[in-house]
């Protein structure tokens, strides 16, 4: 569908119809009654796992004082690009246009494109921070990486920078 609108009213076109799903299925997750921010690094990063490993993922963790990473293959994402989905002529949409949607990158896969307008940009967007950082592969046959801070403030502005939204005023 993602590559059908974009194909068909241009690649600015399928920011708003991931916006439109995140309002529809994600807002709540970005509510005060849900206070994600407040939650321990872990249990964020449990909660992504679980997502990634119902999806079929095989996860990778390692730590640092700062951080904890989940390295792993996306179970739709990752299956599409390394099945060869945007291979030839009829393949699914390769974004082009360097922007947010594309984490500032000069080319990205359509299906991508969902973590960061609905995982980064729009976060942001509705409460001012980012929970995770999402690093989708570049090649096909590489892992997909979420950075799991452990405070929210030691989050890098570039991160910030690459989705065109400005960095909180430490907290």
């Amino acid at each position: 569908m993602l590559s059908w609108i974009g194909e068909t009213e241009g690649e600015a076109a399928v920011e708003p119809a991931l916006r439109k799903f995140g309002e529809r299925n994600l807002a709540e997750r970005a509510t005060p009654e849900h206070d994600w921010w407040s939650v321990p690094a872990e249990a964020r990063a449990k909660v992504v796992a679980r997502g990634m490993l119902a999806n079929g993922a095989d996860i990778e963790l390692s730590e640092d004082d700062e951080k904890i990473v989940m390295s792993f293959r996306c179970g739709s994402g990752g299956w599409l690009v390394d099945s060869g989905a945007y291979d030839g002529p009829d393949g699914l949409l390769t974004l082009t246009e360097s922007g947010p949607r594309t984490f500032g990158r000069d080319s990205m896969w359509v299906y991508c494109a969902h973590c960061s307008v609905n995982n980064e940009i729009q976060a942001v967007e509705s409460t001012g921070r980012l929970t995770s950082v999402e690093f989708p592969p570049e090649r096909a046959g590489e892992p997909c990486v979420h950075h799991v801070y452990r405070d929210l403030d030691d989050i890098p502005e570039e991160i910030y920078v690459r989705i065109r939204k400005t960095k909180p005023a430490v907290s």
